[in-house]
């Protein structure tokens, strides 16, 4: 097993004040001050290389520098100063979940003795003593599984090297915050000189994995018959921790499950598998599948042995494939809510197909736009949001009615009306969330507006569509069969601080809805923009092949996607990366 890196925690003094101590701050530096508020809002959540590497004795160790652990004080002091402004001070109730990083239970601790000190009620995980386990998915839903809790602290650098933590937070509803909600935190965080500590805090165990996995087998028995995971020996690899929700999940539903208890850095199993490992533990398990999972369990992966042939699946594959079996096999009508840079070979089976803006903080608003829910004005305007008409143009949406519109038009026309539909809100790098809607009833204008007899979650929560694909497999369907193999989609990255993703996002935009060539080959540039049209994502059509690009919300780096020829798709790939870092950063 490998051993989860050690660090040592530089020494700082506290202000005893009998029934709570001080601690006070210095003034940020000008790097700290861009660590707390970057110039591009993150889009999950805060996220900073806490773990410094230093040479210590001929020797390399990590250091917790009191620096970069007041950063993360400062952020849940913001974040507690202004959810008590929002709330009136009212039902101030918190649960805090961490995944597995080495700096978990020190940031557990101090987030928790914070907010007990502003009043807040505590929550934590039912777990070991000084620790509340959860993945990001079921503390999300958490805020809407839960009763009277409506804010959940999720501390996790999800995929990232473990010397990394972060912190993503949820108010209300299981959806991300926005951008500028986090900038606001931000300026709060930079502004704070004092934080007060509450070291005698107790907090109330609950145990919210159960709840979630409650929820999950509730919401699977609408959508198909669990049947062939009974007895079914499935290996898990959770890269970091031991999933134990998962795991527990598998397990009620009767499967046989078998634990990789060996930890991987980075923790991210879209770039690093261990075949031969796999490979060993399958056979001498006699399992023919297994999942490997990333720290805070949004980002899955899946090794299938069949044919007697072992194959790896990546999450475009593996959610393209399912919605494609549900859709032929199952007859399943599906609302194919996607990002954008998502795997395009899903889409000719969905009733529509709705295109967003990268992350939950686009996706999630479709879901409120079908449910008829009210929607904040400043989350509209910052989404990327289009449909696909009848010959397959993108439209663009800045409000509910013309989605609603559209969906009646195609509900009427096929007689629907007393169909369910299965929505599915899902990105390239692994989130997946569904859910069962039904046409409800009409608004004023005529169009159909849903319901759902199941809470709404509006963030990643892939563990359904884990166990759906699982159950498919076990029923002997083939992710190979199921989608088309001559296309082959990937995503690459070049480094880019936020200057340069700034640079090349303005400097790329003369080419918008112009052709240009690069290598020989042409490409129509369309710019695709939020609804106060800022342009977050460019898009490259050939005749054979479909590339995108945009600045990662969740590290210095600019993103970019491919879906072209199998053959030659990486080529392609490179040559435009290269000619547009040289072009225009």
């Amino acid at each position: 097993m490998i051993e989860l890196i050690e660090f040592e925690l530089e020494e700082f003094s506290l202000i005893d004040r009998r029934k709570y101590k001080t601690l006070k701050l210095e003034v940020l530096t000008e790097e700290e001050k861009y660590l707390v508020d970057p110039i591009v809002a993150p889009t999950s959540g805060l996220r900073i290389k806490i773990l410094d590497k230093v040479e210590r004795a001929g020797s390399e160790k990590y250091i917790l520098t009191k620096g970069k652990l007041f950063l993360f004080l400062r952020v849940f002091k913001a974040i507690s100063q202004k959810y008590k402004e929002m709330k009136d001070g009212i039902n101030l109730k918190v649960l805090i979940v961490t995944d597995n990083r080495p700096t978990k239970s020190i940031l557990l601790e101090y987030c928790s003795q914070i907010f007990a000190y502003d009043g807040y009620e505590i929550f934590h995980q039912k777990d070991n003593p000084g620790e509340s386990k959860a993945s990001a998915p079921y503390g999300a839903a958490s805020v809407g599984l839960i009763k009277d809790i409506d804010l959940v602290i999720v501390l996790t650098a999800s995929h990232n090297e473990l010397s990394w933590n972060g912190v993503k937070f949820y108010i209300d509803y299981p959806m991300p915050m926005s951008g500028d909600l986090f900038k606001e935190i931000s300026k709060k965080a930079i502004a704070i000189k004092e934080i007060n500590l509450d070291p005698f805090y107790k907090p109330i165990k609950i145990d919210a994995e159960q709840i979630n996995n409650d929820y999950v087998i509730s919401l699977l028995n609408d959508i198909l018959e669990l049947k062939s995971l009974i007895g079914l020996k499935i290996v898990i690899w959770p890269y970091l921790g031991k999933a134990r929700g998962i795991i527990n999940l598998f397990k009620r539903l009767g499967a046989d499950v078998v634990l990789i208890n060996e930890e991987i850095n980075p923790p991210n199993p879209i770039k690093i598998v261990r075949e031969e490992k796999l490979k060993q533990v399958m056979e001498k398990e006699a399992s023919n599948i297994a999942l490997l999972l990333d720290a805070d369990r949004d980002r899955i992966a899946l090794y299938v042995k069949q044919n007697d042939k072992y194959c790896y699946y990546i999450p475009n594959e593996i959610y393209s494939a399912l919605h494609n079996i549900l859709a032929n096999h199952y007859h399943k009508k599906i609302i194919n809510v996607r990002t954008i840079p998502s795997d395009l070979r899903g889409d000719e089976t969905s009733f529509i197909n709705i295109l967003t803006g990268v992350g939950y903080k686009h996706l999630g608003v479709i879901m409120y736009f079908l449910l008829g829910m009210e929607v904040d004005p400043s989350k509209v305007d910052k989404a990327i949001l289009y449909y696909e008409d009848e010959n397959k143009a993108l439209v663009k949406i800045n409000k509910a009615d013309p989605l609603r519109k559209r969906l009646t038009e195609l509900i009427e026309k096929e007689n629907l009306r007393d169909k369910s539909f299965l929505i599915v809100m899902w990105e390239e790098s692994g989130g997946h969330t569904l859910n069962v809607l039904n046409p409800a009833r009409k608004d004023n204008m005529g169009h159909i507006v849903f319901d759902s007899k199941f809470p709404i979650i509006a963030d990643k929560y892939p563990v359904p569509a884990l166990v759906l694909i699982t159950e498919l497999i076990a029923r002997g369907h083939e992710i190979s069969k199921s989608i088309d193999w001559s296309i082959k989609g990937i995503n690459r990255t070049i480094p880019a601080i936020d200057e340069q993703k700034i640079k090349i996002m303005n400097n790329f935009m003369k080419n918008d809805k112009k052709s240009l060539t690069i290598n020989e080959k042409v490409y129509k540039v369309s710019a695709l923009s939020d609804n106060a049209n800022n342009v977050d994502i460019y898009r490259l059509k050939s005749a054979d092949s479909t590339l995108y690009f945009r600045p990662s919300g969740t590290g210095p780096e600019v993103r970019f996607y491919i879906f072209g020829n199998r053959d030659t798709h990486l080529e392609e790939l490179k040559t435009v990366q290269d000619y547009i870092k040289m072009q225009y950063s």
